[in-house]
């Protein structure tokens, strides 16, 4: 009882801060602290907690790594002029009256190809969200288009780290899988394009001043060669090559354009990399990011996140639960609710998309015995891994969000993937369970009146 009044006070607390714009570090450290009173109470000593959570802040050091790379890569790119280039190119080619749907149909290409949504965001997503911007449309519905193209990927790709490790928990092929799950994305893919499609045209890029262009070209010495930081992390994520490397590689090549071809200053650039790089020019209210001391609060969040993560775990939180849950026959509907349900729970007190389908498997592992297993990864697939985005202070929020500079939480209305998924998940739970034996028996008896 006292671990559930812990948790509701957790997410109350969590809610409180988003909506009041409260850095989220400190519930997540009030949080820390009170469950580690209960740890106490269970008779782990101070020394055994100490223990638990260093050992979880070193399992967070390569998110927090990923992390540090892709606020460098920010600020070479931006330097070196490869995001103002693929700005320049965009508004070239695309069709303004079409912006924000091309946003989540461009993000949603890359995040299949590459496989990885931060890297999508990074990418594509930092100049996309430039151009918007630039027009005063509404950051947090392109920043919405953006993430839902990028956990696009995340879901059905063969390169994604979740989808690969989601095949493993569950022992799929993962080829047939791929091939499973895209189909069953196109319904809720071809209502995103709707959707987006509908407040592409209520807010088109009417209002691009047209000095823009002519600024970057001039400022950036816009050419081709400046998109080469982009197509390496984009043909090394095809060649499988793990994120860090392609990122480290990226930056290497955008600080030689830097140096080479915009003639930074070295100097300059170090400065860039640590505090942001920001445009001496016109362009200084857009061309602005960046910087590993933007990122040092997220860090910080995704410490305690996994300090959090490890107590659950090491104390055995969910155990009741899952013997609870033994007791009932469920039937398609009410396993899948209680599987979006508890994977939300995990996401918004554990603050890791990983942990919460990593998890959830585990704890309804054996209410699943009946299905066969493509059935049951998709259960997950279409749950835990999409609907952790939608918790504004876990990571695959968080990281995004921060990435993109937009709020973690405004977003999320315009997400529209990330809960249509869900949607047509459950509506054809609902079909299976209460209306595919009445419409194949109304269809056997036309039948046999024939």
């Amino acid at each position: 009882m006292v671990i559930f009044l812990i948790i509701l006070f957790t997410i109350a607390m969590l809610v409180f801060s988003v909506s009041n714009d409260i850095f989220l570090g400190y519930g997540l450290t009030i949080s820390l602290l009170l469950f580690s009173l209960v740890g106490l109470k269970r008779n782990k000593s101070i020394k055994d907690l100490f223990s638990l959570y260093i050992a979880e802040s070193k399992r967070s050091l390569p998110i927090i790594y990923i992390l540090l790379l892709i606020s460098i890569l920010i600020s070479t790119w931006l330097s070196c002029g490869t995001i103002p280039a693929i700005v320049y190119y965009s508004l070239k080619y695309i069709n303004p009256n079409l912006f924000i749907l091309f946003c989540f149909i461009i993000t949603s290409i890359t995040s299949f190809l590459i496989g990885t949504s931060f890297g999508t965001v990074s990418a594509i997503g930092i100049p996309l969200i430039i151009i918007a911007q630039s027009s005063n449309l509404n950051l947090n519905l392109v920043g919405g288009a953006i993430i839902s193209g990028a956990y696009f990927g995340d879901r059905c790709s063969p390169l994604s780290s979740s989808l690969l490790l989601l095949c493993n928990l569950t022992n799929v092929e993962l080829f047939s899988y791929v091939k499973k799950v895209f189909i069953y994305g196109i319904i809720p893919t071809i209502i995103c394009i709707i959707f987006y499609f509908y407040f592409s045209l209520k807010n088109p890029l009417i209002s691009v001043d047209n000095s823009l262009t002519n600024d970057l070209f001039k400022y950036f010495n816009i050419n081709l060669l400046l998109l080469i930081p982009a197509l390496i992390v984009i043909l090394l994520s095809l060649k499988k090559v793990p994120i860090t490397k392609s990122i480290t590689i990226s930056v290497i090549s955008a600080i030689i354009i830097s140096l080479a071809i915009q003639k930074t200053n070295f100097f300059d650039l170090l400065k860039y990399m640590i505090f942001g790089y920001t445009a001496n020019s016109s362009l200084s209210d857009i061309i602005k990011g960046g910087g590993i001391l933007s990122m040092l609060k997220t860090c910080y969040i995704i410490i305690i996140s996994c300090c959090l993560t490890g107590f659950f775990d090491g104390l055995n939180i969910f155990a009741g639960f899952e013997n609870y849950l033994h007791k009932f026959n469920l039937n398609r509907t009410k396993r899948f609710l209680i599987t979006l349900f508890l994977g939300l729970v995990i996401a918004a007190i554990g603050c890791s998309q990983t942990i919460a389908f990593i998890l959830t498997i585990e704890i309804l592992r054996n209410t699943y015995e009946h299905y066969n297993n493509d059935d049951m990864a998709m259960e997950f697939s279409d749950s835990a891994i999409v609907t952790s985005a939608l918790v504004p202070w876990c990571i695959a929020a968080l990281i995004p969000t921060a990435v993109l500079n937009i709020s973690n939480f405004k977003f999320i209305p315009y997400a529209i993937f990330l809960y249509i998924i869900p949607l047509c998940h459950l509506c054809y739970c609902i079909y299976l369970d209460y209306f595919k034996n009445t419409f194949y028996k109304l269809f056997s008896k036309k039948i046999l009146n024939k």
